[in-house]
């Protein structure tokens, strides 16, 4: 039996085209200096020119080049300001508390996402209490709230209010091309009021590994250091970057029918199944969020179930399952998840409810 595999769109696959990029990258001489690799240097220069910013710099990861970001924005004890659930906040909690040594004062945005009117109020309350906050941290999709965007004037208002206190802005962007195909606009109009942005290359675009972090030249220069201090300063990195620079080129028209794949999952799901709970209000781009409307079953019972027949999932504690839409994923996987669901159904007593 063959298997979807919805647990993360890092899951996604380098095309043919990628997979002959990095083999030509291969048998080129390597460069002996991290930035010299002709692919490394088109890769950095294509992504700044996307989003906008003055330079970019490669890295293993995204948790890697956001935590490169605080290092650079933040010193030594100071607080960041977040939604309580971003990535930085959470996934990220041991590398910016250990690593990075800075405070996260953690705020309940709306769906995920700050106000420009809360980060004024919370940047208030840490003025009176003596904390030092150097930078404000944004995510777009946001990843524990369901894969939902941000109100497009929100960022901009948010910079206004951080500028002029010189605190900088920075925009986990892992799923940015989500974000920006959602709003049917290029990537770089939703990093502006962002000094600096990290992005994945994995993620639905199927470069095989990789980030991206961009900012200023000054912040690029000074994130090279703390790159090479993390252990990140990779050599030779051509072989990486050359499917990377496939995957910027081409992969971003695909990026459209991931989110629908999505869309159009939640809604047939939420539509026949009515011991589930989905908020398709919500439901922005390519993650579908699960709960259960149930006591018949819990949620890692329908991760086993659903596992059974082939399909993966996420399951987050006891609150809700995952599912993540990437290129790859057919309309006849989406017919297999929703069958899935279907037979564990037939014997889930919608009535009983929570």
């Amino acid at each position: 039996m063959s298997v979807v595999d919805l647990r993360s769109d890092l899951l996604s696959r380098p095309t043919p085209e990628m997979v002959e990029a990095m083999v030509s990258a291969a048998l080129h001489p390597c460069s002996y200096n991290a930035r010299d690799d002709k692919h490394v240097r088109e890769l950095e220069a294509l992504a700044a020119s996307m989003l906008g910013m003055e330079d970019a710099l490669f890295f293993p990861t995204c948790t890697m080049a956001n935590q490169a970001s605080l290092l650079v924005h933040c010193r030594s004890g100071d607080h960041i300001i977040s939604d309580a659930q971003t990535h930085i906040a959470e996934h990220e909690a041991a590398s910016t508390s250990g690593l990075s040594s800075v405070a996260v004062h953690r705020l309940i945005g709306k769906h995920g996402h700050l106000s420009p009117r809360q980060v004024t109020v919370a940047l208030a309350d840490c003025d009176q209490e003596g904390y030092r906050v150097s930078a404000v941290i944004l995510e777009n999709t946001h990843n524990r709230a369901g894969g939902t965007v941000m109100p497009r004037e929100w960022q901009q208002g948010i910079h206004d209010v951080c500028s002029e206190q010189g605190i900088a802005v920075h925009l986990d962007g892992a799923r940015l091309w989500n974000a920006a195909s959602y709003w049917g606009c290029e990537p770089q109009v939703l990093v502006q009021g962002a000094n600096s942005v990290a992005v994945s290359l994995n993620k639905t675009l199927g470069a095989p590994l990789g980030a991206i972090l961009c900012g200023d030249r000054n912040f690029i220069k000074r994130a090279t250091h703390v790159r090479q201090m993390l252990g990140g300063n990779w050599r030779p990195a051509g072989v990486v970057a050359a499917p990377a620079v496939v995957a910027l080129k081409t992969m971003l028209d695909r990026v459209p029918d991931t989110n629908e794949q999505a869309r159009r999952m939640g809604e047939m799901l939420a539509r026949e199944n009515p011991w589930l709970v989905i908020d398709l209000d919500l439901l922005h781009t390519n993650i579908v969020t699960v709960r259960l409307k149930t006591v018949k079953i819990e949620l890692r019972e329908l991760m086993r179930g659903l596992s059974q027949r082939g399909i993966l999932a996420t399951c987050y504690g006891n609150r809700y399952l995952r599912l993540v839409t990437y290129p790859g994923i057919a309309k006849g996987d989406v017919d297999r998840v929703l069958s899935a669901f279907s037979e564990i159904g037939q014997s889930v007593d919608a009535t009983a409810t929570l």
